[in-house]
């Protein structure tokens, strides 16, 4: 299908860029046809572009499945830490001077990275696998702290420490 000149760049990246917003898009085709119905037809390789030029990823959702995302300006794919916290945060445990953190499959890294970018002066650093993520605090008092102050930002105790 040949795109019309009718509507700009930027206009087809703004659609783009609300329909990933409202949660609406797993997949490239999915959005192809959504925009398709809405008088957007698009190339495949000027919508592997757009998304590019947008900054949209493909993260697993809390239910499991792939969705797009756009980052924000910290540059975490979708979210702040409260977000991912919110999101992703299915447990998080003290234990000594370390924290472990359970989060669905697949989100440990996205997690671990946005701790990381948080910097918090309590955290010396993260290790994140599929779905754990290993945080190495400062002694043995702040990964307590670590772990109320991640639970807080979940809006729900779902931890020990």
């Amino acid at each position: 299908m040949a795109e019309t000149g009718s509507v700009s760049r930027t206009q087809r990246q703004a659609a783009i860029s609300d329909l990933i917003a409202r949660g609406l898009v797993s997949s490239q085709s999915q959005l192809k046809a959504i925009l398709a119905k809405q008088g957007l037809p698009v190339t495949q390789p000027t919508l592997s572009k757009d998304l590019a030029e947008i900054g949209a990823i493909r993260v697993r959702s809390p239910q499991g499945g792939l969705v797009y995302t756009l980052n924000d300006d910290t540059g975490i794919p979708g979210a702040t830490l409260d977000k991912l916290c919110a999101d992703m945060l299915v447990s998080a445990q003290a234990s000594g001077h370390l924290v472990v953190v359970h989060t669905p499959p697949g989100g440990a890294q996205y997690f671990a990275m946005g701790l990381d970018r948080a910097a918090w002066d309590s955290v010396l650093g993260c290790v994140a696998g599929d779905d754990t993520v290993l945080i190495v605090t400062t002694d043995k008092h702040a990964s307590g702290r670590v772990v109320a102050q991640l639970l807080s930002l979940t809006g729900a105790g779902q931890g020990e420490s």
